[in-house]
């Protein structure tokens, strides 16, 4: 399937979220998206921050919207101003980590522990979009620019407010990354699957590509 045949499709079963109503929604729910982002906004913001996007999320931020209401507190666009809380990671630097070694913060000796937390080394805010918060200090974000391919594109869960880590996302399913609209596809049909008591964190996908 395509970019914009799956797109079409995702979109579609959106709209049966009309239909839920979840207890723990955190932002305005059902989902609503702001406007796309024109091809001549992200071309200039590819070209400023030295990265070309992701296919399948450029495809969405141009022809969807470029930020909404969901999932959980909702999609963050790449450019303008994010919540005076959040900041933005530094995405002409590299991501320092990869698919098959991610940053397990219970694995750290005292001295990366401290070097991580206390001068940033390495920068783990480099090389990705912040795509949502999901609570608590738990989010998920984008690789935009790092050096290893496989790494390219996917979507991660980082906690280091709750020492946890940052770690690529893992299909249940395939047991592979998940790029953008996997991301995107597996919040809408957790949504529909679950009763509106219940509720899921992506932190349950959270790991290491084998």
């Amino acid at each position: 399937m395509n970019i914009d045949n799956r797109i079409k499709s995702i979109m579609q079963k959106m709209e049966k979220l009309s239909e839920k109503h979840p207890k723990y929604t955190c932002g305005e729910f059902p989902p609503k998206w702001g406007a796309p982002l024109s091809e001549q906004e992200v071309a200039k913001f590819e070209k400023e921050q030295g990265i070309v996007l992701p296919e399948d999320y450029r495809r969405f931020i141009t022809t969807v919207g470029a930020n909404g209401t969901q999932p959980f507190y909702g999609l963050y666009s790449p450019v303008g101003k994010l919540p005076s809380y959040e900041t933005r990671a530094d995405v002409k630097e590299k991501f320092p980590f990869t698919v098959r070694r991610p940053l397990n913060v219970y694995e750290l000796t005292e001295e990366a522990y401290e070097a991580l937390y206390e001068r940033n080394e390495p920068n783990v805010d480099a090389g990705y979009i912040l795509l949502c918060h999901e609570g608590c200090g738990m989010y998920s974000i984008l690789i935009v620019n790092t050096e290893d391919e496989e790494t390219y594109g996917t979507v991660w869960y980082y906690d280091l407010c709750n020492d946890a880590g940052v770690y690529p996302l893992i299909h249940p399913v395939t047991k592979q990354t998940m790029n953008f609209l996997d991301w995107l596809e597996y919040y809408v049909d957790k949504t529909l699957e679950l009763d509106d008591e219940d509720y899921f964190g992506y932190a349950e996908l959270a790991g290491v590509l084998e």
